[in-house]
């Protein structure tokens, strides 16, 4: 692991807390934990009510950008941010899972192109299906009218990124109207906020650390929260973590909650890396603003922040303090002596099962009519 500059550290810090603000409640943040969540659970409706059980959270960007035409894995590769050998590596789990093939290159007889196959065809129309179906959830959290200016600015900036057309017609010809169009624009962001990283200086960034680091909150974060938040599993939180340690962004330090466990912290590296993402963040949104202007942008940034929050999405991460595992049993204990309260212990189980994304639908849909959010 390298040395955290010690001179610098208390300065470091500083700058990070000053850029916490900005670096939790932002445009990108609040795109990219939506577009996950639609990804989630679609994922989920293609297993369990229709047999698609063998989907991995890593097929679902590489799938979006296949649709009529096969590419190069390397364009594949490049519009994902990640190298070509790893590229090449999750396009082996996709076609062993029957909805990829490679097929000659007609241009360029070095390489092969990677199209859908019949089955990966079906997938995708069943899940461009199961979007359509959502978005009236969407539409119910924060209004018919916001959400309609929320998918027409994201239309126009589909278009403004000239993002390329491999995706379903129906949602590219209904995209004034439908959030299908978020998955791909949240793959360029993640790919251009991670160029802009790396040209500040912090050589080695990988996509898949977009798993962990955003979910640092400033008291740390833990293994198993991560990764119950990304769906994976921790053996591929704490992989990726372990690569984080050895880059200096991440140290291990004794869980408050847990004396056998652990919870991950930013290092001095880390924190910079935290006010050079805010920079990133700056430059990305004013390209926007370029793209789309500056009424679809403020549109754009309320609707997509609403969403985010009335999903709940990292809530847990970022609004809920840590407790110690004591202060939580003594809680427990003085809420018992009153008697308790068996809706709220109903609503800690519903939580645990549902997920914070799951609970804020059973939310939305138990609201009365009355009182939820007129366009």
């Amino acid at each position: 692991m390298r040395p955290e500059p010690p001179a610098s550290a208390g300065t470091e810090r500083g700058a990070s807390i000053a850029a916490w603000p900005r670096y939790r409640d932002n445009l990108a943040r609040h795109l990219i934990g939506v577009a996950r969540e639609l990804q989630t659970r679609v994922q989920h409706a293609l297993g369990e009510r229709f047999g698609y059980r063998d989907l991995r959270p890593s097929f679902a960007p590489f799938l979006t950008l296949l649709w009529d035409e096969g590419r190069p894995l390397r364009a594949v590769a490049h519009e994902l941010a990640i190298s070509n050998q790893a590229c090449s590596q999750v396009a082996d789990l996709v076609e062993a899972a029957g909805y990829l093939e490679r097929r000659p290159n007609p241009q360029d007889r070095r390489s092969k192109l990677v199209l859908l196959t019949p089955r990966g065809r079906a997938l995708a129309e069943q899940g461009v299906r199961l979007i359509l179906e959502n978005e009236a959830e969407y539409a119910a959290l924060v209004g018919p009218g916001a959400f309609r200016r929320f998918t027409s600015a994201l239309a126009a900036l589909y278009q403004g990124l000239g993002l390329p057309a491999h995706a379903d017609p129906r949602l590219l010809a209904r995209a004034g109207r439908s959030v299908g169009v978020l998955p791909p624009i949240a793959v360029r962001i993640q790919r251009e906020l991670m160029e802009a990283t790396l040209a500040r200086g912090h050589a080695g960034l990988k996509m898949s650390y977009g798993q962990v680091l955003p979910l640092i909150g400033p008291e740390g974060g833990r293994i198993h929260e991560i990764a119950r938040l990304q769906r994976v599993s921790r053996q591929a939180i704490s992989a990726t973590t372990l690569e984080l340690e050895a880059l200096g962004y991440l140290r291990r330090e004794p869980d408050p909650r847990d004396r056998r466990g652990v919870v991950l912290v930013l290092t001095s590296r880390g924190t910079a890396l935290i006010r050079d993402s805010v920079a990133a963040l700056d430059e990305l949104e004013r390209r926007f603003r370029g793209l789309i202007g500056e009424r679809r942008l403020a549109s754009l940034r309320a609707v997509a922040r609403d969403l985010y929050r009335a999903l709940r999405l990292e809530a847990e991460i970022f609004e809920t303090p840590p407790e110690p595992r004591a202060a939580a049993r003594a809680r427990s204990g003085r809420k018992r002596a009153r008697g308790g309260s068996d809706i709220e212990r109903l609503a800690t189980r519903l939580r645990s099962r549902l997920g914070s994304g799951g609970a804020a639908r059973l939310a939305a849909l138990l609201e009365p009519p009355a009182r939820r959010t007129s366009p």
